[in-house]
């Protein structure tokens, strides 16, 4: 993961806060790494578990769909750490991200928006 940490937002209902690590840039999609302090629940012995689904738009007005990701309890378990990804690839000429994180739980839905810079392509 990313040391360095980027945009975050409280999340469900202020309980945890998403912060936005990186956008990396692939031949035919993207992904995005992320955490969230304190981890989300996983497990029937505590809350619900959370489902994350991303959507995504650049600032030329490409859409994008959520392609999956994997996620985990950081090393010290002080967070979830995650990589979502998004496709198509991402093109030359976009220079932003906006990311919704739709998070999903008991029923409930709530999403946040972010935005990234998108790294330039060598």
């Amino acid at each position: 993961m990313n040391s360095s940490p980027g945009p975050s937002v409280p999340i469900l209902d202020g309980r945890h806060e998403l912060t936005l690590h990186g956008l990396t840039a692939h031949k035919d999609s993207f992904s995005v790494e992320y955490s969230v302090a304190p981890p989300l629940p996983e497990g029937p012995e505590e809350e619900s578990p959370v489902l994350l689904v991303m959507e995504a738009k650049d600032d030329v007005g490409n859409e994008y769909s959520d392609w999956g990701g994997a996620f985990g309890l950081s090393p010290d378990g002080a967070r979830t750490e995650g990589t979502i990804s998004g496709q198509p690839a991402l093109p030359a000429s976009a220079r932003t991200l906006f990311v919704r994180f739709t998070y999903l739980q008991g029923g409930n839905e709530t999403s946040y928006d972010l935005s990234l810079p998108i790294p330039p392509t060598g």
